[in-house]
């Protein structure tokens, strides 16, 4: 593949980050497992490794300008995050190639099932869009472990868990869909998944040359991305992207079974 072909792909991931607010990861690992011909263990380290630098930041700039952020539980998710991710991290590394890829694939289904779920529902909005709420105690400790679980399912398979995070916000904690996305990327400004990428880097699963190529792409469709998501239906966003999870998930899936 070509710095050219390696760019574009970057773009794209960073469009994806900032117009539904996920980490990049879901598909960055299976566009470099299939278009790149990366076993999977290096796909999932590099990935982490893309998403060390806070990529999120550009598209993080939008959805605050407009008031689509809570600080407070995205605070809560980081912090999730950061423990979670390193067990997942150290779970991941002697599995099978074979076996992490079913279980990367299991995870997209089931990611897309919850967002399709989530957007077939009313969607709510807690609070107002602009405001910031005052976490009680329990609820914050809701939003932590999920985070945390979230994370460990991160550092398994490589990503950086905001495919989890959106739907699981709304699902939970009555997070509109715009909010649960700018709220997600506070957990990829800080390097959450900092524990995580040192367990695959420790067994030599990161290439950096790629990783470094990947990022200045990714860092700019975030902003472009950001931009995209105030003038788009965050409903059908949530149903697209739902689609392509699923699809993206069973086409990993039977690729493992084939061999």
């Amino acid at each position: 593949m070509t710095i050219v072909s390696i760019i574009l792909l970057s773009l794209t991931v960073g469009i994806l980050v900032g117009l539904l607010g996920i980490g990049g990861g879901v598909v960055l690992v299976p566009a470099m497992v299939y278009l790149l011909h990366y076993d999977q263990h290096m796909a999932q380290g590099t990935s982490l490794f893309i998403l060390l630098p806070p990529i999120g930041l550009g598209a993080l700039r939008e959805y605050w300008k407009n008031g689509q952020v809570d600080l407070r539980a995205g605070i809560y998710c980081a912090l999730g995050f950061l423990v979670g991710g390193y067990g997942g991290g150290k779970m991941a590394v002697p599995m099978p190639s074979g076996v992490l890829k079913v279980i990367f694939g299991c995870f997209l289904m089931v990611s897309g099932v919850l967002l399709w779920q989530k957007t077939a529902a009313t969607i709510s909005t807690v609070p107002a869009e602009g405001g910031q709420r005052e976490e009680s105690p329990l609820r914050a400790l809701g939003i932590f472990l999920m985070a945390g679980i979230c994370g460990i399912a991160a550092g398994l398979v490589g990503i950086g868990g905001g495919v989890l995070l959106v739907p699981l916000l709304s699902l939970l904690f009555g997070f509109s869909q715009h909010r649960a996305q700018g709220t997600s990327l506070i957990a990829l400004i800080p390097p959450t998944g900092l524990l995580a990428f040192l367990a695959y880097w420790k067994a030599g699963y990161v290439d950096l040359q790629t990783g470094v190529l990947l990022i200045p792409g990714v860092f700019a469709g975030g902003i472009l991305g950001g931009m995209m998501a105030r003038r788009l239906n965050p409903r059908r966003m949530g149903e697209v992207f739902a689609g392509l999870m699923f699809l993206l998930g069973g086409w990993q899936v039977f690729s493992a079974w084939r061999g």
